[in-house]
């Protein structure tokens, strides 16, 4: 018995000892700075003339609101936007959802290479003001070799870059390899990297096969996490990779027979392939990995380049595309 009360009394001890050392503790968290972040491509794939489009956002805090309208505060209004080549500076024009879809059911521009743009489909965007700058008039496209620089002016600030569009290295063939005993697989493909280190790509894909309601399974080419790589380890090698398939963000299959991350033997695939400078493929390898390592408290926090100046943030990429396609078997 008189263990039993020495017992309880410890663990009473104990107790009351372990509230006592609870102490609350409040951080005061710094003001964010508001930063420009830029979110821009321009691409040649020597079929359409694919005009240049900018995406600018403010940053914003890690414990800010993400609704929607906090989300739709995020984009800059009114900024002064250009492209420089050759010399000759072409001005780009602002245009929300709301001038797009004005702009498509005119006949003006086609609403697959808006989505293919955006990388989104424009039904997931209804309700959701998204803001770009582009040129409409077909005045400026992506050349190889090239060199484009890229000014934006907004709150008396004045940002640059430049970027170029690589030379094309076309894929020599692709196809589909199922996993053993399995229906499911991965698009391959294989090509030739050209002697000289420093070249560097990125890889897309898109479902053009129809899903039970007749629409194409991908509304536009989805990149899959690792979807850009460069030469250090295959200069001037020829040799086969492969590829499983990517996801839009926010993106839930309505198929109920769709596995994660593989294609089916009855997909046609439509592949984009892309050359990349350096600056590019450094800027998404580290954001892919950050993208991937998201709330973990193990991740090695890292630092995502930029290669806009005057302390803005973001990317002005120029991609060289080529395309080819998987077609699907019964």
């Amino acid at each position: 018995m008189n263990n039993q009360r020495a017992y309880l009394f410890l663990i009473c001890s104990v107790t009351l000892w372990l509230i006592s050392c609870e102490k609350e503790i409040t951080i005061d968290l710094p003001n964010v700075e508001d930063k420009l972040v830029v979110e821009g491509k321009i691409e040649y794939d020597g079929i359409t003339n694919t005009p240049p489009i900018v995406i600018l956002t403010k940053s914003t805090g890690y414990f800010e609101p993400t609704d929607l309208n906090s989300l739709q505060e995020l984009f800059v209004h009114g900024a002064d936007v250009t492209v420089t080549v050759d010399n000759v500076n072409h001005q780009l024009t602002e245009l929300c959802l709301s001038d797009i879809l004005t702009l498509i059911s005119s006949g003006v521009i086609d609403s697959s290479l808006v989505e293919d743009l955006l990388g989104a489909s424009l039904e997931n965007l209804i309700g959701f003001e998204y803001c770009l700058y582009t040129i409409i008039d077909n005045s400026l496209y992506g050349e190889p070799g090239k060199t484009y620089k890229l000014t934006i002016t907004t709150g008396g600030k004045t940002y640059t870059s430049t970027t170029s569009i690589p030379a094309l290295n076309p894929l020599i063939s692709v196809w589909y390899l199922a996993q053993k005993d399995d229906t499911l697989g991965f698009a391959w493909a294989r090509m030739h990297d050209p002697p000289g280190k420093g070249n560097a790509y990125r890889w897309y894909a898109r479902r053009i096969s129809k899903n039970a309601d007749g629409e194409e399974k991908d509304a536009a080419f989805v990149a899959p996490f690792g979807s850009s790589f460069e030469d250090k380890f295959i200069d001037g090698l020829e040799f086969d990779f492969a590829y499983d398939r990517g996801h839009p963000p926010g993106n839930h299959d309505d198929d109920p027979g769709e596995a994660p991350h593989f294609f089916k033997q009855t997909d046609t695939i439509a592949i984009k392939f892309c050359t990349i400078e350096m600056q590019v493929y450094e800027f998404l390898r580290i954001m892919e990995v950050e993208a991937n390592s998201n709330g973990s408290p193990f991740a090695s926090p890292s630092t995502i380049p930029t290669n806009i100046d005057n302390d803005g943030l973001g990317l002005w990429a120029g991609y060289g595309v080529t395309y080819d396609t998987i077609y699907g078997t019964p």
